[in-house]
């Protein structure tokens, strides 16, 4: 498993896919911090924008593959560690970006509370004295990651083969998951424990919507397994 995952970050990089997906998310997570009146504001926003970052980074790696590139690893290892290990790549893809935008937040937003020295060190201060603020935006930037890679394993290959059609879907799944109420992005980001005018509050996600996103991943990454699992052995046979 760690030489496919090996092979596929290789993919993704040479690929220079990760490029665009990667320029949108550092616009948007500008415009937000901009935007924002406080560092818990700020890391939900960057929380949120994940969702079409590991949308689209998820369907780059399953366009990515030439078809006899793809069927050869699945025929020297299996299907299923295969398309697991092309799910797995942008999530962790993700991660990092995630976890980067979050110490960006905190060195940009506005300090998580008053310091006696100000500039970086001081918001680096007040956010170390308000952890709650940075582990609340974690997690909501949790759930959003974990949405967007089930919405770009739902809506690509192998599920949605036609190109015009996946990326159609990928864009109205990805608006669907932040407007939505069912979604659990959706109910990640408008569910908070403290009041909007407390500068130091945390915000938290509802534990309905952590639960809701791992299920969604794991039903959407098993329903594209076995996709594409189908596939590949149908081409094997055929072949």
């Amino acid at each position: 498993m760690t030489a496919l995952l090996r092979y596929q970050t290789a993919i993704l990089l040479r690929s220079h896919r990760w490029i665009f997906p990667l320029i949108a998310y550092v616009l948007l997570i500008a415009v937000g911090a901009a935007g924002s009146t406080s560092l818990a504001e700020t890391l939900d926003w960057s929380g949120a924008m994940l969702v079409p970052v590991v949308a689209f980074l998820t369907r780059a790696m399953l366009t990515a593959e030439p078809d006899a590139a793809r069927a050869c690893v699945s025929a020297a290892s299996s299907p299923v560690r295969a398309q697991f290990a092309t799910l797995i790549v942008p999530l962790g893809a993700g991660t990092v970006v995630g976890v980067a935008a979050a110490i960006f937040d905190v060195l940009t937003a506005e300090a998580a509370a008053k310091v006696p020295d100000g500039g970086l060190a001081g918001k680096v201060t007040a956010a170390l004295q308000h952890p709650g603020i940075v582990a609340g935006g974690l997690t909501i930037a949790l759930v959003c990651l974990l949405v967007g890679s089930a919405v770009g394993a739902l809506c690509n290959p192998p599920l949605l083969r036609n190109p015009a059609a996946a990326m159609l879907s990928t864009l109205a799944a990805i608006i669907l998951a932040l407007a939505a109420g069912i979604s659990p992005a959706n109910a990640a980001i408008s569910h908070t424990t403290a009041q909007v005018a407390d500068p130091v509050a945390a915000h938290w996600p509802g534990p309905a919507a952590l639960l809701g996103a791992v299920l969604l991943l794991a039903v959407t990454w098993g329903v594209s397994v076995l996709a594409a699992t189908r596939r590949d052995t149908w081409s094997h046979s055929s072949s």
